[in-house]
């Protein structure tokens, strides 16, 4: 024999069960007024009887809640996934009531989730989005928030900027990345920078290149140039931040691709439509400087997919289920999420974070 190789299986334990504790809580009787006096034990919550005197545990709570906000599991389906593992038998209701007194006004969770908030708006920049979402079946959006070290997701019966100031408020004075919807031009936000999302405006490009594709004229040149012009950006700033540019280099191509996006966007003689719309609308927004910021800033992302990725678990959640029954629920869920996916963004175990929230 010459040497030892080593091979392994991975397997769950036969008959892996988890565990109920039972507790016999003494009830009694005021001789005097007749009264029932129940006992108290620190493991068990006040009001703990009757309907609700079977709960789930903390650690038990911390997965579910896990298994549902970051890795998308349906409540419906955690009770089958429980039984199949660990033997236990749970309802829908159970994991959804769970929820909510996890999540409750005043509750640990809450608090931190307004701290959060509150960090949010002293980040360098956030990135926003929003996507559609129903309350009662009624149209309503959810709002993703996006730092460096914070995620944070709103539940919203209107889209208006009312609602994202409602989060930023005054005192932001970070950069916001952004789409080009209205949301964004209004009043509240004249004086915050802005990075306009560069993946956005491309695809705006494109689109406008198929519109013109095949008529007369020069229009699909100018588009193509405009939509090379502005990939070149994101590739210049990308080359610096890997470390593939030293910094002067970095400015004499950054200064280069900005003379030629002014030069392609002061054109007045385009005419086609489509392309003039664009033209007019990057304009308006170059003007501002927030299409090329990230070029003068280069600690600044030139695009807004991190938002896009943040929703893309709501969007999938909204897929599979009638998303929330009302304002309740909704609040419930997003406190829930932004304190889970916070916790996978900073490295952190969503359950160990949520078992340190639950009171």
């Amino acid at each position: 024999m010459s040497h030892f190789e080593k091979a392994s299986i991975t397997e769950l334990p036969a008959g892996m069960r988890g565990q109920v504790t039972v507790y016999n809580v003494p009830v009694m009787i005021c001789p005097q007024c007749g009264q029932k006096v129940r006992g108290e034990h620190p493991d068990l919550a006040a009001g703990q009887c009757g309907a609700t005197a079977h709960r789930i545990g903390p650690r038990l709570a911390a997965v579910v809640q896990t298994l549902h906000h970051e890795l998308g599991v349906s409540e419906r389906k955690i009770p089958r996934l429980l039984a199949m593992t660990v033997g236990l038998s749970l309802t829908q209701g159970a994991i959804n009531q769970a929820a909510q007194r996890l999540a409750q006004d005043g509750g640990l969770l809450a608090e931190e989730v307004l701290a959060l908030e509150e960090r949010l708006r002293g980040a360098a920049y956030v990135h926003h989005d929003d996507t559609g979402w129903r309350m009662n079946g009624q149209q309503a959006w959810v709002s993703a928030y996006r730092s460096e070290d914070v995620a944070l997701f709103k539940a919203n019966r209107r889209h208006t900027a009312a609602e994202l100031h409602a989060v930023l408020k005054d005192s932001f004075a970070g950069t916001l990345i952004c789409d080009r919807f209205v949301t964004y031009d209004a009043q509240q936000f004249a004086e915050v920078p802005q990075q306009k999302c560069l993946s956005h405006v491309i695809r705006n490009i494109s689109d406008v290149a198929e519109q013109v594709q095949g008529r007369a004229g020069r229009a699909l040149a100018y588009v193509l140039k405009l939509k090379a012009a502005f990939q070149e950006a994101i590739t210049v700033h990308r080359d610096f931040v890997e470390g593939r540019c030293h910094e002067r280099h970095f400015r004499i191509r950054a200064d280069r691709v900005r003379r030629l996006v002014n030069r392609l966007l002061k054109r007045t003689d385009l005419r086609t439509k489509e392309s003039e719309r664009l033209r007019a609308g990057l304009w308006k927004q170059h003007q501002r400087g927030r299409l090329l910021l990230f070029l003068e800033k280069p600690s600044l992302p030139p695009t807004n997919n991190a938002a896009e990725r943040q929703l893309r678990s709501v969007v999938l959640a909204r897929k599979v289920s009638q998303c929330s029954k009302n304002e309740r629920g909704a609040t419930t869920y997003m406190r829930i999420k932004s304190v889970t996916e916070t916790a996978r963004l900073r490295g952190h175990d969503p359950v160990d974070v949520l078992m340190a929230l639950r009171r």
